[in-house]
């Protein structure tokens, strides 16, 4: 009977040493990182087929992101920065950006991927994404690169 309990208390014990946290690692999803926009849903529209623009060579400029520890810096169409500081909790993927000032544009996409990133709530990655999102019509889908789609 000892025996089984002590083989019943070394796997309980390693299983409680071993259990991994289920929260993210804020550092390797944002810190030191550059996220590129892939796509979006605006108001309930998908528009991946119509930002493909921002994979040429015109585009490289715009809809991106870096993150450092606890600022953020970007471009939305070339020539119109966004930056300001974030807070995340990994454990229940959300998210705060809070912007330094509203970007000066006429551009009415500018102004809506503005409005879905200072109204973000929380986020979701993985090795290669990040989904920034208002809500479930609204949300932005970046990649590492802008080589990839993500629908």
């Amino acid at each position: 009977m000892k025996r089984i309990l002590f083989i019943f208390s070394f796997f309980v014990s390693l299983f409680l040493l071993t259990a991994c946290s289920k929260e993210d690692d804020l550092d390797e999803i944002f810190t030191g990182k550059t996220w590129y926009m892939n796509g979006a849903t605006i108001n309930g529209m998908k528009l991946n087929s119509d930002i493909k623009k921002f994979y040429t060579d015109a585009g490289a400029g715009a809809y991106y992101i870096t993150f450092s520890s606890s600022t953020f810096q970007g471009v939305l169409s070339e020539g119109v920065n966004i930056s300001g500081t974030w807070t995340a909790n990994g454990e229940h993927q959300t998210i705060t950006l809070t912007f330094v000032q509203k970007p000066s544009t006429d551009v009415i996409f500018d102004k809506q991927i503005y409005n879905i990133l200072a109204s973000t709530t929380s986020y979701r990655s993985g090795k290669d994404f990040l989904q920034l999102k208002q809500d479930d019509d609204n949300l932005i889908l970046f990649g590492d690169s802008r080589e990839k789609v993500y629908n």
